[in-house]
């Protein structure tokens, strides 16, 4: 008998595991929380996941490809980096306005190391990275020196703390303006020359 798929449920589900992960960490994150919070009985949500490792790490490899699918995006219809790396934070910043959960799961989940994402996500942000990389040095904008991992670091990972810093108000301010993104931007185009 075919599974009956109940979409809003599932989604209703997704939320609940972003919010308390993000909430609680990991570690706090209890499926009878998750269940109990997205309004289903935790036998639904097992016939869909085996637990909460699957559940929680589907939810990162899919926010991960959305990273990645825009960045691929911005590499093949940019012409510069300093484009791609402006519209690539500020596709971060956007996602920090719009959905400050989903962000925050994943800074959260950046520093847990229990979770890592794909081998095959990895060697795609690697080869993205690398060709950030070659097309910065033939525009010259980039310094031949840097590797794929300074360049990930640079141009994702450093936006991604700077917008939860601010999101905890760690030097007194929680909101960001238009020009705390452009410098921000600035800051990750310059640390690639």
């Amino acid at each position: 008998m075919a599974r009956i798929i109940d979409e809003g449920k599932i989604q209703r589900i997704r939320e609940a595991t972003i919010a308390l992960v993000v909430q609680n960490g990991y570690g706090g994150a209890a499926i009878s929380s998750i269940a109990r919070r997205a309004g289903v009985a935790e036998g639904y949500l097992y016939r869909f996941y085996s637990g909460k490792q699957e559940l929680v790490t589907e939810l990162l490899y899919t926010k991960v490809a959305q990273i990645i699918e825009k960045l691929e995006f911005l590499l093949n219809s940019c012409t510069s980096i300093r484009e791609v790396i402006s519209q690539l934070i500020g596709e971060l910043f956007n996602m920090a306005t719009d959905s400050p959960e989903e962000i925050k799961f994943i800074h959260v989940l950046m520093h847990d190391y229990n979770f890592q994402v794909s081998d095959e996500q990895r060697l795609h942000i690697k080869w993205l990275c690398e060709r950030v990389i070659n097309i910065g040095i033939e525009n010259g904008e980039v310094n031949r020196n840097i590797s794929p991992e300074e360049a990930y670091g640079i141009v994702v990972i450093y936006p991604i703390e700077f917008i939860n810093l601010r999101m905890k108000g760690f030097f007194g301010s929680n909101t960001w303006t238009i020009e705390d993104q452009k410098r921000v931007a600035e800051f990750s185009i310059n640390a690639l020359k």
